[in-house]
């Protein structure tokens, strides 16, 4: 039988607008591994829905970039958007939860959000674990051993 443990336990981020609503999000610590060797702390919306980890374009200094646009462009679809939008692929060494792989990283024009600088996405990092998500508990569960 397969065990469905699970070593890590994320809760939610949880803010109360000043009408009383509630608003979690599912947000991680992700570190961007620099040529360099240092490490640099992102916090990212946790997104079973993106296939590739996209990051703010004003982020691009953190990857060695002299500028966001100057990588891979792509047309990328949105959860919520009617037209594709314009990306910018390079690849980057991440680490999640003391694994670190080298990942495809996008830079795009987002939003700008207080709590969190881009999207945590599937592609090569989340093979490396496995995840449970509890809606309605507000809670991530990650193993490193699926």
């Amino acid at each position: 039988m397969v065990d469905k443990s699970f070593e890590h336990v994320i809760p939610f981020h949880q803010i109360q607008t000043s009408t009383g609503e509630i608003y979690r999000f599912p947000l991680v610590t992700v570190f961007i591994i620099q040529p360099g060797g240092n490490r640099v702390q992102l916090p990212l919306l946790f997104d079973t829905g993106a296939d590739i980890t996209t990051l703010r374009h004003d982020l691009f200094p953190l990857l060695g970039l002299a500028a966001w646009d100057v990588g891979t462009q792509r047309q990328t679809n949105t959860a919520g958007g009617d037209q594709p939008v314009t990306t910018y692929e390079y690849s980057a060494r991440l680490e999640f939860l003391g694994k670190a792989k080298d990942c495809p990283v996008q830079l795009a024009v987002l939003p700008s959000n207080p709590l969190y600088l881009g999207l945590f996405g599937r592609a090569q990092m989340f093979q490396e674990f496995g995840f449970g998500f509890w809606e309605k508990d507000a809670t991530l569960y990650v193993t490193s051993s699926p």
